[in-house]
């Protein structure tokens, strides 16, 4: 009797049993397939998560600019018991030229920029305080020094595009990151009715002897922030705040 195709028959049957190579190769691509489609999903939720963290970032840099301008401009020209004080015998004739000069009595003072970033606009903000009035200077500090204290705030922007503020012409301190430009603009009473009918440029008020009929400001802040690590996403946004100088109608 001869058994030998019951044997062969027996190898086939194991053979047709067991998992093929092309059967492996087809799930191995399909696995690779889901976990490429797995980690799509994953990197395009952490570049989400990013990009908002960056925006809120932006937001809070953006009102903590204004916040500290608005404040500071304004205190400009405030000085302490006018009863017996005057602001021109508080605010002396100062000839520093990181801000100045000044003659006395004057509480604003700034310079024309030629473009972005470190050539933007400066602004000079300057006013007395006394001791313990809690008046904040550009940097968040306040007089605690048992007498009358002027306090010079200049605003610029650095190389760096932060917004910065040097006190009584030290070395500036950085303020909010991501500023790449700052514009100023200072709004004249130039019929002397108390309110203001033009916005003119340092330039123009130094020119025309106007830094004393400077009744508020217009300040424009440009903010950009990249939303790639390779910084080929930008965002850029631009606020423009007036402000009223203390005392002086607009």
């Amino acid at each position: 009797m001869n058994h030998a195709p019951h044997r062969r028959q027996g190898r086939l049957a194991v053979r047709q049993s067991g998992t093929s190579l092309i059967e492996i190769l087809i799930a191995m691509v399909i696995s690779l397939v889901i976990l490429s489609g797995v980690v799509v999903v994953f990197i395009n939720m952490k570049q989400s998560f990013t990009s908002q963290d960056q925006l809120a970032l932006l937001e809070d840099n953006e009102r903590l600019a204004l916040s500290i301008l608005t404040s500071t401009s304004q205190s400009a020209g405030y000085f302490p018991d006018p009863v017996n004080n005057t602001l021109a015998s508080l605010l002396v004739a100062d000839s520093n030229t990181s801000y100045g000069p000044l003659v006395a009595g004057q509480s604003v003072n700034g310079t024309t920029g030629t473009g972005t970033g470190s050539a933007s606009d400066t602004l000079t903000l300057r006013y007395a305080t006394a001791s313990g009035d809690g008046i904040l200077n550009c940097l968040g500090g306040t007089n605690t020094s048992g007498s009358n204290q002027v306090y010079v705030n200049t605003f610029s922007i650095s190389s760096a595009n932060e917004l910065q503020c040097s006190l009584n012409g030290a070395t500036a301190v950085p303020l909010v990151s991501g500023v790449s430009a700052f514009s100023v603009t200072y709004g004249v009473d130039t019929n002397g009715n108390g309110y203001v009918d033009t916005y003119m440029s340092a330039t123009q008020v130094q020119s025309g002897g106007y830094w004393a009929l400077v009744r508020s400001i217009r300040v424009t802040l440009t903010f950009t922030t990249s939303f790639s690590a390779s910084g080929a996403q930008t965002q850029t946004t631009q606020w423009v705040q007036n402000i009223s100088l203390m005392g002086r109608a607009t």
